[in-house]
């Protein structure tokens, strides 16, 4: 019987992706995460870039108010009482944000990547993944269903699939996988140096909080270096991308 809790592994070892990494390679963990020097390239191809983002930024903050708006309306929601969002109607309402907004998630987190890798890239990158938003939000769904689950567990479960699984939007888009797939090969991926990338997460938060704190004027620069820092982990742990993958 075969273990459903493996990646996949059919014909992952013949791809081979442009750039750093590659699936089998971060399988392996055969990639490094070095904080200091990810987060000074990041800084260095932000310049000129930051345009970019922001637009990206601001495109996904108005997407995501319409598609907010529309599923409240459609789920017979209000703005102005807040006990009126109860129910199967605000847990409808929910549902709908999350598959509507799952592919502006993986656009936003594209910028970065693509900005990373040298490629070109606008700020409309966030509408350019609907054709895959079934998978990315039944990807999103079986996330918070399993990082839940493992928070009850004793909380520490939680925490490690929440850092385990934060490669899971970009690999369906980028590589074309499945949203189980994609969830393994990250989780597998990052379990290889689960701590450093855990510590890269927690430096990036704190880099956010720090612009934020800095009258919000830190975030001009804290926004775009940290989502190109994120596109340079993904980099060097999956490398380029594969239009047509053989799994």
């Amino acid at each position: 019987m075969s273990d459903i809790y493996n990646a996949p592994q059919a014909d992952l070892a013949s791809e081979h992706s442009s750039g750093a990494g590659s699936i089998p390679k971060a399988l392996e963990g055969d990639y490094q995460v070095a904080i200091g020097d990810t987060l000074s390239e990041a800084w260095n191809l932000s310049k000129g870039k930051k345009g970019t983002v922001w637009l990206g930024v601001l495109l996904y903050l108005v997407a995501y108010m319409a598609i907010t708006l529309v599923a409240t309306l459609l789920t017979g929601g209000s703005f102005t009482d807040p006990e009126a969002n109860q129910g199967v109607g605000a847990l409808l309402a929910n549902l709908l944000i999350l598959l509507a907004s799952a592919p502006l998630s993986a656009g936003m987190i594209m910028i970065g990547i693509k900005i990373a890798r040298n490629e070109e890239v606008s700020g409309t990158e966030v509408f350019a993944h609907f054709d895959k938003i079934l998978p990315l939000a039944a990807g999103m769904i079986l996330m918070y269903l399993l990082v839940t689950l493992g928070f009850i567990l004793l909380i520490l479960p939680g925490i490690y699939l929440a850092i385990g699984y934060i490669m899971m939007l970009p690999l369906i888009v980028d590589k074309n996988l499945g949203p189980w797939q994609a969830l393994e090969v990250s989780r597998k991926a990052v379990t290889k140096h689960w701590f450093p990338i855990f510590g890269f997460m927690i430096v990036m938060m704190l880099l956010y909080v720090a612009g934020f704190l800095a009258l919000l004027i830190g975030l001009i620069w804290a926004i775009p270096t940290l989502s190109i820092a994120y596109g340079i982990l993904y980099r060097n742990m999956f490398g380029g991308h594969e239009t047509n993958p053989e799994i």
